[in-house]
């Protein structure tokens, strides 16, 4: 069997049941790395990236290992949005590698969003009336 180029073939390799878990070791062990953690140290899921020590030096080596790793763009305001492993995990899930993790991409919103003052309900239009005269 050949070895995955890369992070995303090998996920895709894996049966859909352990992806996520997948994705989640592979985030975890980069972190360990950026932060030059060793295996025995406990990070936990839910553990901010700046109480085990990341500064934002670091975290920008995080975001580069990240992308190259599974070959996409990662911006890095999102690993400030998603400071934890498991916070992080599930964003790439579900926007970065959505065709890795088919139907998880967030839902789109039912209600449209306004395109000008004359689409919004009548009542907000009186309020920004009353606001802005």
């Amino acid at each position: 069997m050949t070895e995955p180029a890369n992070a995303v073939d090998l996920l895709l390799s894996l049966p859909r049941a352990r992806r996520r878990q997948t994705l989640a070791d592979l985030v975890d062990a980069e972190v360990r790395e950026v932060l030059l953690l060793p295996e025995d140290v406990e990070m936990g899921a839910d553990v901010s990236f700046f109480d085990l020590g990341m500064t934002s030096l670091r975290l920008t080596e995080l975001r580069q290992r990240l992308t190259r790793m599974l070959d996409r763009r990662i911006e890095i305001e999102a690993l400030f949005e998603h400071p934890t492993s498991q916070s992080l995990t599930d964003h790439l899930a579900d926007t970065v590698l959505s065709d890795v993790f088919p139907g998880t991409a967030p839902e789109p919103s039912a209600t449209p969003a306004p395109r000008n003052a004359q689409e919004l309900p009548p009542m907000v239009q009186e309020i920004l009336r009353n606001l802005y005269s």
